[in-house]
């Protein structure tokens, strides 16, 4: 059987393509080595409480993301979360609601003025050197410098990069375009999502085969070869694996892909985010019911080689959400789940989950200042180790010496083979990457592009 289109890979890009493919009445079928679908769309689940720790948030709810559209017509409600006031806490202790304000609005005026400034950087100037500098807004809060710099490292979550690595030139350039403002938590989390997603395409036709690891793709006279185990034959490709995959296998293609193409896929950076999540019998931390969230600043140096979890987390700049407040469905819950950027990520992967979960608690036990029972459950999400993610998702242009751009994610979109050969995927959406919201218009692309290629007789 010679398929219209195979798609490798079942996250949020595969499964919108398949979906819109089979609705076209093509033939697919989709590829996944996993042995669930979702990608890194991934849920944790107890009893009534659903987490999302890979992709999380339909971002830009009321904006037009795109990915409400698919949520509404599946019949999947996303909840906007109730207001909750957030905590920030210094070295000595919670800071004032006034002294958080001030910060907040600091380093947005610093941020707003390094977005694509005029005269342009150099590309080996970074974002640290604009948003460090003496003159920076970012020292107008009042505070002390070290305050201000370990606030600043908030943005590292977000970006998945330290801002010493992150371009100047291009800072904040996908601001005018992405989709942001409110955000949306969809029923059952993201991964039920994508596989509501998938089970409309399979009722369309299309077939999905899990454990299927896919060896070499082959470009043949009149269409494309794809081994997974044993071998399929399709007139096109789509492939969604992520970017941190896709480095790592340039050589399953045949012919190899060309060197303009390959030089990009090496050159774009894949960040890193992970998640620590700690459910409790009860929630034992101040302000619980009313706080929605707590930024914990640096009480120590910046973590080095052989730094214990504890002096990691001590070192770092947390980002920690509290589902003791309910802001969201089904209501209040002992949890709290750590926000984890690059520096204190790679630094606790190389520990035992437990290790890391034992540390949090007690580093949560010294800020707080109070004493709380033992978690009762500990999750540590392992992306950077995840040989099917490599990573998070694609991060802005990083400084180089070259000249790294976000027309990178424009030339990672083009496709081969004279059209054969597809990719969809965050790090394939120029206005876009590094969301589910570019997941999704780049398998809405894909699919748009592939249903004109068939129609025209490829």
């Amino acid at each position: 059987m010679t398929f219209d289109t195979i798609i490798i890979g079942a996250g949020w890009a595969g499964a919108v393509a398949a979906r819109q493919l089979s609705r076209s009445g093509r033939k697919v079928l989709v590829l996944e080595a996993r042995d669930r679908v979702g990608g890194r769309a991934r849920t944790w689940v107890h009893g009534s409480n659903t987490i999302d720790i890979g992709c999380s948030w339909i971002h830009g709810y009321k904006e037009g993301n795109p990915a409400r559209g698919i949520a509404e017509e599946l019949g999947v409600t996303a909840h906007l979360p109730k207001a909750a006031q957030p905590g920030l806490y210094g070295p000595n202790g919670a800071l004032p609601k006034e002294t958080a304000v001030a910060l907040g609005g600091a380093l947005a005026s610093a941020v707003a003025a390094a977005r694509t400034p005029f005269p342009v950087p150099e590309p080996t100037e970074s974002l640290a050197d604009a948003l460090f500098d003496s003159e920076s807004k970012l020292f107008t809060s009042g505070v002390d410098r070290d305050t201000a710099l370990g606030f600043a490292r908030t943005l590292e979550v977000p970006l998945g990069l330290k801002l010493e690595n992150a371009s100047a030139r291009w800072a904040g350039w996908e601001g005018a375009t992405n989709f942001s403002g409110s955000d949306a938590a969809p029923d059952g989390g993201y991964e039920a999502l994508v596989a509501r997603v998938l089970d409309d395409a399979m009722a369309n036709g299309a077939q999905v085969r899990l454990n299927a690891k896919v060896t070499e793709i082959k470009e043949e006279a009149g269409g494309v070869i794809v081994t997974a185990g044993e071998q399929y034959t399709c007139k096109t490709a789509i492939v969604t694996i992520p970017l941190g995959v896709l480095k790592r296998s340039l050589g399953i293609f045949s012919p190899s892909l060309p060197e303009r193409y390959t030089e990009v896929v090496e050159g774009v950076h894949v960040g890193v985010l992970e998640k620590l999540l700690l459910r409790y019998s009860e929630a034992w931390w101040p302000n619980a019911s009313t706080t929605g969230g707590y930024t914990f600043l640096p009480t120590g140096p910046a973590p080095s080689e052989g730094s214990s979890a504890l002096e990691v987390l001590e070192g770092s700049t947390l980002i920690v959400a509290n589902f003791g407040a309910g802001t969201l469905p089904p209501g209040p819950s002992p949890i709290l789940l750590a926000y984890l950027s690059e520096t204190p990520a790679t630094a606790l992967l190389k520990l035992p989950a437990e290790e890391v979960g034992a540390a949090f608690h007690e580093f949560l036990q010294k800020r707080f200042g109070v004493q709380g029972p033992k978690p009762e459950e500990v999750e540590l999400t392992q992306w950077l180790n995840d040989e099917f993610a490599l990573g998070a998702t694609t991060t802005p242009s990083v400084k180089s010496q070259g000249e790294r751009s976000p027309m990178d994610f424009k030339e990672l979109s083009r496709p081969l083979w004279d059209g054969k050969l597809g990719w969809a995927g965050e790090h394939t959406e120029m206005e876009n990457r590094g969301s589910v919201a570019g997941a999704v218009i780049s398998g809405l692309r894909e699919a748009a592009r592939v249903e004109w290629l068939l129609k025209k007789g490829v």
